[in-house]
């Protein structure tokens, strides 16, 4: 199901341009709950995160949440993980990074999912 989630994304138009020197690129992040339901009540979904990725540091909207980010090759493959505490803004990925890559931001019953290319 979320494979088919995934490609359903991609074909919405979830894929953005790679990002170049001092081009910075709006990635707009959908919402995947893992709980809908959490000690018998329904919490409000969180709304979408926009991140920006510039060369190859994302920066990301100060929360209260701690994050895994998490990006996985076009194949699935789990290829890197970073922890992000609440209230961090901003994080730089390895440079020897480079295509499309699906990321994820983790949290404890939800996680935000996207697609990058660098």
């Amino acid at each position: 199901m979320k494979q088919l989630l995934f490609y359903l994304f991609l074909f919405l138009g979830g894929t953005f341009p790679p990002a170049y020197a001092n081009n910075p690129v709006n990635v707009s992040l959908s919402i995947i709950r893992t709980s809908d339901v959490s000690n018998g009540n329904i919490k409000s979904e969180p709304l979408p995160l926009l991140i920006t990725l510039e060369d190859y540091t994302i920066t990301l909207p100060a929360t209260d949440v701690d994050y895994t980010l998490e990006l996985r090759d076009e194949n699935g493959t789990l290829v890197y993980t970073a922890f992000i505490p609440q209230g961090s803004t901003q994080i730089v990925l390895p440079t020897t990074f480079s295509g499309e890559f699906e990321i994820r931001l983790v949290a404890n019953t939800y996680y935000y999912i996207g697609v990058l290319e660098l």
